[in-house]
């Protein structure tokens, strides 16, 4: 098995099950039918719809210690910005007591909260003015333009753009963030964290493994400048132009956020990625598997990390260095001789001569249009025999920044690449190893 299919399995097991779907369903469907047809409430009601992470089909299960599920429900009403929330609030959470299914319901700053069997429900209540939006605050008695449906329509496109793979991916984050976010740190999360995912996924996809690396460097690089000078990061709200979604966080809860990002990257670069390294990351829910970054080769042909890296015929790259770490992550797509396709991560099992090897570059959106380098260089015996050491600076010759080769020798080689603005190298991989036999 490999580690995509662990990642397939990994992200079965987070996922709400096919029952718990069927019970929200099931539950959110009938108290929006209860509200429609109550005898008062009906005047105030115009429509409903389920709302986060379920609607948007993001949500993962619940933690080991929470069995409940949270749910969001919206109920557009006829109210107008001229009433006081809290009253507004306060006739939704009456209208629902009147039943004893919701007797638990109680007023919040933005919603009626209800506690059934496993489910804790929200009910927003939100102002229709036009095409506008508004939430009410019960504390501070004001209203703010929200877009609910914006941004489930918004969270399906971003999925549609990148093959699916988006809100998979987000999962896998809110898993992660679930795992190291200390007891009484409040890091982003929901439609904040989403946003933050979707601004920093690469444009092209890949192997699950590699998409969440890219992402974690890409976060890292795009907002660590920014905590280092005590500036917070801004999310902009993909719905509500203006708004930012991070407004609400504080700036040790980012820089704790980005601190757990360093450790997860610095982790990958010195052990690989392996099911053991993605255990630390993402928890022991993650199959223990058996991938291992370790060179397939016999010892006879076998040249060390250290000694490769520091070939005198690699050359020296022709631009200025600024890029902060890694910020690309590499992935290669392999095809041989008979037409067997398959991926591999650096330093993987060693695979045949004769084969097209295609490199890919995983990097910020923000990197897309600045010009791609590659450096390929060959460490070993019959590619210095052949004098093919290599080790210039190349162009890509795929579209997208991808470099297209062919396993010619045996051996353990390696490439890097970069990214360049001005003459100046913005961001770049780490050595990515080849090992042909």
């Amino acid at each position: 098995m490999s580690l995509n299919d662990d990642f397939e399995k990994f992200l079965s097991d987070i996922e709400p099950s096919s029952s718990t779907v069927r019970e929200i369903s099931t539950a959110q469907k009938s108290l929006r039918d209860y509200l429609s047809s109550h005898e008062e409430y009906s005047d105030r009601y115009l429509s409903s719809y389920l709302s986060g992470s379920y609607a948007k089909h993001t949500a993962i299960r619940p933690a080991k210690d929470d069995g409940n599920r949270d749910v969001d429900i919206v109920v557009e009403t006829a109210h107008s910005t001229d009433d006081n929330p809290a009253d507004v609030l306060e006739e939704l959470r009456s209208a629902l007591a009147d039943s004893n299914k919701y007797s638990t319901a109680r007023v919040q700053t933005h919603s009626v909260g209800i506690q059934l069997s496993k489910l804790d429900i929200d009910v927003v209540p939100l102002v229709r003015d036009g095409e506008n939006r508004y939430i009410g605050n019960a504390e501070t008695g004001e209203w703010s333009l929200t877009n609910p449906k914006g941004h489930k329509e918004w969270s399906t496109e971003v999925n549609e753009e990148h093959d699916g793979k988006y809100k998979r991916v987000v999962k896998i984050l809110k898993w992660w963030r679930r795992e190291h976010c200390p007891e009484g740190s409040r890091w982003p999360k929901g439609i904040t964290l989403e946003k933050m995912v979707a601004d920093n996924f690469p444009k092209e996809t890949g192997p699950y493994g590699d998409l969440v690396a890219s992402v974690f460097r890409s976060m890292h690089d795009c907002y660590s400048d920014d905590l280092a000078s005590g500036i917070k990061p801004s999310i902009e709200d993909p719905s509500l132009s203006g708004n930012d979604l991070a407004a609400s966080y504080s700036i040790e809860a980012f820089r704790e956020f980005d601190g757990e990002l360093v450790s997860a990257i610095e982790l990958l670069d010195k052990s690989g990625s392996t099911n053991e390294v993605w255990r630390k990351i993402l928890g022991e829910r993650f199959p223990a598997g058996s991938s291992k970054a370790e060179c397939s080769l016999p010892a006879s042909v076998y040249i060390p990390t250290q000694r490769a890296l520091a070939v005198d015929w690699r050359k020296r790259l022709p631009f200025a260095m600024k890029a902060k770490g890694f910020g690309i992550q590499v992935y290669a797509e392999v095809e041989t001789e008979e037409g067997k396709r398959f991926t591999i991560r650096s330093n993987d099992r060693a695979i045949p001569k004769n084969c097209t090897i295609i490199y890919h570059a995983l990097r910020n959106p923000s990197l897309h249009k600045r010009s791609i380098y590659w450096q390929i260089v060959n460490t070993g015996a019959e590619a210095i025999s052949a004098n093919c050491k290599r080790g210039e600076i190349e162009q890509s010759n795929e579209k997208n920044g991808s470099r297209r080769e062919t396993t010619a020798y045996a051996g353990r080689h390696y490439v890097q690449c970069f990214a360049i603005r001005d003459g100046v190298c913005i961001a770049r991989s780490k050595e990515f190893f080849i090992n042909v036999s």
